[in-house]
């Protein structure tokens, strides 16, 4: 897998983890890791490598595609845009947009502004 590559991939699960913790915080593990599969299973057919993503009680990890050497990874950037996008569009659904809102800050906050 090229650097670039790589670097998106750990650039965007500092990212995610920080949606999945504080997101557990409000619905909970089993109400955060459903919203992840649904996000997944949303995407996965116009883009197979989130499928690679591995979630559970523990949180959420994108360890599998850094592994995952023989694959080739096209719109690594936009997949995980799309899914952040999915993700907090359902969370504002599910809480209401001003709850989502705080929670949307506070990772760019905390991510840096990066995203």
């Amino acid at each position: 897998m090229e650097e670039a590559a790589k670097d998106i991939i750990v650039r965007y699960e500092t990212l995610l983890k920080e949606m999945w913790s504080e997101s557990a915080k409000y619905l909970g593990t089993l109400s955060t890791n459903l919203l992840v599969e649904r996000v997944v299973w949303e995407l996965s057919q116009e883009y197979p490598a989130v499928r690679l993503l591995k979630y559970g009680p523990e949180g959420i990890s994108c360890a599998p595609m850094q592994v995952n050497e023989e694959k080739s990874f096209n719109d690594l950037e936009e997949m995980f845009m799309r899914f952040v996008t999915r993700y907090v569009s359902i969370l504002a659904k599910l809480l209401g947009h001003e709850r989502a809102e705080e929670i949307r800050k506070k990772i760019i906050t905390e991510f840096g502004g990066a995203c």
